[in-house]
């Protein structure tokens, strides 16, 4: 069970984006926030009491789109590479990384399985809570598939079947039978490729995948299963398909315009901007082999990304906060929370990672701090609501407590 925590004399920010708090102090007891003092006020809880003097305590972070199982950035042949055994081992330590760096739950946008989820909850491996869909579902041709135009026919899934796969499904039928394999393998959530993206090798970028009736089909058969669609959506046309077909995240979104984001809105639909995964890679293109084609598809999402963004917050659109980085990408997280920073403000962006993700996830236990949350919390230098790259610099974050148990504690 675990022990119950006293966080006391903390600069606190609730994960609202209300005003912070001096002096605070938050008692954690059975994995749940029991208590939050403002200063002065004596807690009548007792417990392991530690010093957060100097420090600002916040809400753990929820990252809403990465993908464990890429292990290296041209994750298409890592398979090939890599034993499954030794795959696992890789996944499980980038889990320990990202609860290590404050991220206490994550969104994995196709790939991981089952299996993690289980073996964080049970205590088999550190990690985030992860929430997960499976294998992402593509048409033949699309963001999924990932057979180069030289390869005839043959199996849609041969680069792989473990880490990072997919579903190529065409047509009513096929896409139903998708949806209901997903679910049957423990998904939380449906992810759909419902345009052109960057990596894969055959497919336009600024073009819509998937018929608006396979798009309302697999919206359909997760509604009854009781789950929700997130769309792989970056222009206009694709956005607009995804929301009137009833998908509840659009994921990147970076040629969103007005008319897409004003529809949006009616839907209530959210967005999840992977800003970094796009602006980094353009800016660094000597740390990628990238052909022309998939470089040109980089410099083109990358350089709609934050205007995308602007665009979102002028109409009042739903933000949530994803990253979508890749292999050696992940030393690049907090630059994620910087980039949003820049259209949004820190605390605007800040807010996006804890409880703008803990709704857009329906999940009401996460991302703010009050009592009947989980117990994530992070202790860290500066604030990062008003200078969220704090998060970024080493050593910044000093405890890292999830489900009421120190994960780590440098104080």
């Amino acid at each position: 069970m675990p022990e119950t925590l006293l966080l006391c004399n903390a600069l606190l920010l609730d994960g609202r984006g209300g005003d912070p708090v001096e002096g605070a102090t938050v008692v954690v007891a059975d994995g749940l926030v029991r208590e939050v003092h403002a200063a002065g006020v004596t807690p009548t809880a007792t417990g392991t009491r530690i010093d957060c003097s100097g420090r600002t305590l916040m809400p753990g972070l929820i990252d809403a789109h990465v993908h464990i199982g890429a292990l290296e950035v041209s994750f298409e042949n890592q398979s090939r590479k890599y034993p499954r055994s030794l795959m696992a081992f890789k996944m499980a330590q980038r889990l320990r990384h990202l609860l290590d760096l404050g991220y206490t739950t994550v969104r994995d946008t196709g790939g991981t399985d089952w299996g993690f989820k289980k073996a964080v909850d049970d205590g088999l491996i550190p990690g985030p809570r992860v929430i997960i869909s499976n294998r992402m579902l593509s048409q033949t041709g699309g963001h999924g598939d990932m057979r180069d135009r030289g390869e005839p026919g043959g199996d849609p899934h041969d680069h792989g079947d473990f880490g990072m796969v997919f579903a190529v499904a065409d047509g009513i039928t096929e896409v139903r039978r998708a949806v209901r394999e997903q679910v049957r393998m423990g998904a939380d959530f449906i992810k759909v490729m419902a345009s052109g993206g960057a990596a894969s090798p055959t497919d336009k970028l600024d073009r819509p995948q998937y018929s608006p009736e396979e798009l309302r089909t697999i919206v359909e058969e997760a509604e009854s299963a009781g789950v929700y669609v997130a769309a792989h959506a970056l222009p206009s046309i694709a956005i607009r398909r995804a929301v009137a077909a009833g998908a509840r995240t659009i994921e990147h979104g970076n040629f969103l315009d007005d008319v897409a984001a004003k529809e949006m809105v009616q839907a209530g639909a959210y967005l999840v901007p992977t800003v970094a995964t796009y602006v980094m890679a353009s800016r660094h293109p000597e740390r990628y082999d990238y052909p022309a084609e998939i470089t040109e598809k980089v410099n083109r999402a990358a350089a709609g990304a934050l205007e995308s963004l602007e665009v979102a917050a002028r109409n009042g659109v739903l933000i949530g906060s994803g990253s979508d980085l890749l292999g050696e990408e992940i030393a690049w997280l907090n630059r994620e929370l910087e980039l949003k920073a820049e259209v949004l403000g820190a605390s605007r962006a800040l807010q996006a990672a804890t409880s703008g993700n803990a709704d857009l996830l329906g999940r009401d236990d996460l991302g703010v701090i009050e009592p009947g949350r989980r117990g994530d919390l992070l202790a860290v230098v500066g604030n990062p609501a008003e200078d969220i790259s704090t998060l970024g610099r080493p050593g910044a974050v000093q405890l890292v407590v999830k489900d009421g148990c120190i994960h780590r504690n440098e104080l």
